[in-house]
């Protein structure tokens, strides 16, 4: 066979050729001549041949031949144009062309012995290159027109999956990222449709991660969450969607309410249909409201303003419970449960009382919740039959309630007084309408309260009263025995006096006059005298004196044995009336101070004692007692004198 890329003959089993390395196919030296031999038959067209025209032929041949040659380069062979067409000299028109092809072809031999590049033919004569071509040209247009075809499906193609719901639908699931986000959500509604919410969840993921705040792919994941269990996953989307990203979109309250439905939270489904009839505006929040809202309690006051005070009872619906508050804050099926016909009293101030109902089921009625306000005017302050101002003689005050403006004012049923300048209160003396309070001599401020039916306390009466006459001086601490004074007298000048002691001891550290002040006790048979040691070394000195001797003589010439009236003449006495049942009252008090007093207290038996107090220093750390304990007859039989420091 021949190369058809250097014209080098070769073996019919060569695979490369030695000469160009060019690889060989034997297929299709067979099929050149194959078609060689079909198509030279067709080439020939039959005719006479003589001598002269052979002759003639063979020329035209043999310059046929060289033509393109070394020797005769380019020579186009000339044509005797007088000769006729049906002469025998004339080839075939197949082999015509043949010859004019086969002149064209040649190719330089690189290895000639005389390195001279000359030209052959590249193929063999009994090869048909133009037939083969065209076979080859016809294979290429069939995979031009093969190639084309498919461009234009691929076009037609993506134009389809890019610009049609389908096609993007196809993409999506494809997971191409070219789909469009809604092809997602899309896809991702569909597969929640088809009950394959784990795949839902992921194809959703996609669209959200490109709008964070599609409210599409998020109803629908939710949804998907809720399907598998994860209640907390759909809950904090649908609350994000509530809370943020779209607060007027149905679908999200929704959804929301049937999960609190279906855990039982039924207070909290109740409180977010109230939101979404608010926020969306959609009347089925408020028809939904009204089925599932249970009756309300009803209270039987109505809130306002009271002048008096008022009792509030609750209406309890069939088969709830009401739970109530009267602070103001909001009840709860942990507060209080209510009973029913409990009054729920409201006195004067301000009151908010709060019920709601509860079902059985746990559902929450309507809130109610009412605001009362008690104001009950002031009764009028009493009046005295005796104005304030200077009086020879002491007169006897008379007390009665103030004038009323209000025709429905509650009416009086008590009135209090003092007469020592104290603030009147309910725990003073209560005024005796038979018995009218007597003035002492001096000046005296008589201050009274009226207390309504009720439970009003009215203004204070105060009225001032100056009774010429000697009023008797208050005990101080300049009163003292005879012959002694307490901190001052010592135990040997005592004892001189008084006699010896039958015991002299020293008291318990806790009994001391001070706690750096050693103490010490003797004990006569008539009663104890105890001293203290006001430095170290020093003699003991009188602070405390308990007797029963009617030989002493105690301050302003009282003594054991006399009555309650001679004592308390010896000492200012207002005559105020007793404070209780008792008998205790009060003697005096200076200034309402409470410091320097007198008393006339029980003791509880059928015994009284009658008491003075005097501070020593200005800041009333340091006292001077005087007290005088009555027998049953009303006789002193006891004189306690001491000095002592108040407690702090």
């Amino acid at each position: 066979m021949i190369c058809p890329n250097c014209g080098r003959e070769l073996p019919d089993t060569a695979r490369v050729c030695p000469s160009c390395n060019a690889v060989q196919r034997a297929y299709r030296r067979k099929r050149a001549e194959a078609d060689v031999e079909t198509q030279t038959p067709r080439a020939h067209v039959a005719r006479r041949v003589t001598p002269q025209t052979d002759a003639q032929h063979q020329r035209e041949q043999t310059r046929a031949q060289n033509i393109g040659t070394v020797s005769t380069p380019n020579r186009v062979p000339t044509v005797d144009k007088t000769k006729k067409s049906g002469q025998g000299s004339r080839m075939p028109i197949g082999l015509e062309k043949q010859k004019a092809y086969e002149q064209a072809k040649v190719r330089h031999v690189r290895h000639a012995p005389d390195n001279l590049r000359r030209k052959i033919d590249a193929s063999p004569e009994n090869l048909n290159p133009p037939i083969y071509q065209r076979s080859h040209k016809r294979l290429l247009h069939v995979l031009l027109a093969v190639l084309m075809l498919l461009l234009f499906i691929g076009a037609a193609g993506g134009y389809m999956l890019i610009n049609t719901e389908n096609g993007q639908q196809m993409m999506a699931q494809w997971g191409w990222s070219i789909a469009r986000t809604e092809s997602y959500v899309t896809l991702g509604r569909e597969l929640v449709d088809q009950g394959y919410y784990t795949r839902a969840i992921q194809t959703l993921q996609t669209a959200i991660d490109r709008e964070p705040e599609n409210i599409d792919a998020l109803i629908s994941m939710a949804q998907a969450y809720t399907e598998l269990g994860r209640i907390d996953e759909a809950k904090a989307i649908y609350e994000s969607l509530i809370n943020d990203i779209a607060p007027s979109y149905p679908n999200s309250y929704r959804n929301l309410i049937k999960i609190y439905q279906d855990e039982g939270y039924n207070a909290e489904a109740l409180a977010l249909m109230k939101v979404a009839a608010e926020k969306t505006g959609t009347q089925e929040f408020d028809v939904m409201l009204r089925e599932y809202t249970p009756t309300a309690p009803t209270l039987s006051k109505t809130a306002g303003r009271y002048s008096e005070e008022i009792d509030v009872t609750i209406t309890i619906p069939e088969g709830e419970t009401v739970y109530y508050s009267t602070d103001g804050t909001d009840p709860s099926e942990s507060g209080l449960i209510y009973t029913a016909g409990t009054s729920l009293h409201v006195a004067e101030g301000k009151m908010t009382i709060k019920a709601i109902g509860f079902t059985e089921n746990g559902t929450p009625s309507e809130q109610v919740s009412a605001d009362y306000t008690v104001i009950i005017p002031t009764p009028a302050a009493p009046k005295a039959n005796y104005a304030s101002g200077k009086y020879k003689k002491a007169p006897k005050v008379s007390l009665r309630p103030g004038d009323e403006t209000d025709k429905n004012a509650s009416p009086i049923v008590a009135i209090y007084y003092t007469i020592d300048g104290r603030q009147a209160t309910t725990e003073s003396t209560l005024y005796n309408d038979d018995e009218p309070i007597q003035l002492p001599t001096g000046k005296s401020t008589l201050r009274a309260i009226a207390v309504a039916a009720n439970g009003k306390i009215s203004y204070e009466m105060n009225v001032t009263y100056d009774v010429e006459g000697n009023l008797k001086k208050m005990f101080t601490s300049d009163d003292v025995f005879k012959n002694l004074t307490l901190y001052k007298t010592g135990y040997t000048t005592f004892t001189k006096a008084w006699g010896t002691p039958t015991s002299y001891e020293t008291l318990p550290e806790d009994e001391w006059y001070s706690p750096d002040m050693e103490s010490y006790e003797a004990v006569y048979d008539w009663g104890t005298a105890r001293f203290c040691v006001k430095k170290t070394g020093s003699t003991p000195v009188l602070y405390a004196l308990d007797t029963t001797n009617a030989k002493m003589t105690g301050p302003r010439s009282t003594k054991v044995g006399m009555s309650s009236e001679e004592v308390l003449g010896k000492f200012r006495d207002l005559g105020q009336a007793a404070l209780d049942k008792e008998g205790n009252r009060l003697l005096y008090n200076y200034n309402s101070a409470n410091t320097q007093f007198g008393t006339y207290r029980s003791n509880g038996d059928g015994t009284f004692a009658i008491h003075y107090y005097d501070p020593v220093d200005d800041k009333a750390t340091i006292f001077v007692e005087l007290s005088y304990y009555l027998d049953a007859s009303g006789n002193v039989e006891r004189i306690v004198w001491q000095r002592y420091l108040a407690e702090t």
